[in-house]
């Protein structure tokens, strides 16, 4: 039984192992083996590509009218002269020409412009109007507090307003101020009739041109807009 073992094992093939590595790992240097390996490669290319070998005209011109086939069954049109596909090309990237007038192209185009011209028109007046109509709030809402500015400012006059009163007053004016408010009149500017609005006269030798020696009630505007005149004493002069 042990010999029989025995013989079968010896008739059993052996493994075997082939070092393909590039690089010896002993030496460090390129085998010989895969320098000639490389060259019969590129050897092989080369003959591939040649134009002498038998046969590669005709397989070159087989390939050249399969293509020709195919791009006709796609529908495609191959010019015999290209050079006019630039041209089209920069027609295409430009601006588009303008229709010949009289044309239905051409009235369609001057319908657009027209609309245009009206929806910009448009857009102009709806500015306007909105504008138009946060001003007017404002100034609703300034005339409804002119009467409390008024107590406001005599109360400062006769010195009520201090301590938190005084930081609310301050609040108040700085929140008018944001909207675009101005208080206006201080003793000793020149008299406007525009602006000012003279309760009392007197005579005076100090003043050349009329001027503000008190005020009774501050003015308000916004921007160019008067929304009332400042209440004024005015001194004028001598003649």
């Amino acid at each position: 039984m042990t010999t029989e073992g025995n013989d079968q094992s010896s008739e059993e093939p052996g493994f075997t192992f082939n070092d393909k590595r590039r690089v010896d790992p002993d030496t460090g240097e390129l085998r010989p083996e895969t320098d000639a390996q490389s060259a019969s490669a590129e050897a092989g290319a080369q003959s591939a590509g040649a134009p002498d070998a038998p046969g590669a005209g005709e397989q070159n011109a087989g390939a050249a009218d399969e293509d020709l086939a195919d791009a006709s069954d796609l529908g495609v049109d191959i010019p015999a002269d290209a050079s006019t596909l630039n041209d089209t090309e920069a027609a295409q990237d430009g601006a588009e020409p303008e229709p010949e007038p009289g044309s239905e192209a051409a009235a369609h185009l001057a319908d657009l412009k027209r609309v245009n011209a009206e929806y910009a028109a448009y857009r102009m007046r709806a500015d306007r109007e909105r504008e138009r109509a946060a001003t007017g709030g404002v100034i609703k809402t300034v005339e409804a507090l002119i009467p409390v500015l008024d107590e406001v400012k005599l109360a400062q006059e006769n010195g009520d307003v201090s301590g938190p009163f005084e930081t609310h007053v301050k609040k108040l004016v700085d929140s008018l101020t944001k909207v675009g408010i101005e208080q206006y009149g201080e003793v000793g500017d020149e008299f406007d009739p525009h602006l000012h609005e003279a309760l009392m006269q007197q005579p005076s030798d100090e003043v050349e041109t009329p001027t503000v020696f008190v005020v009774m009630q501050p003015g308000y505007r916004l921007g160019d807009r008067i929304i009332r005149a400042a209440r004024v004493g005015v001194q004028q002069p001598e003649d």
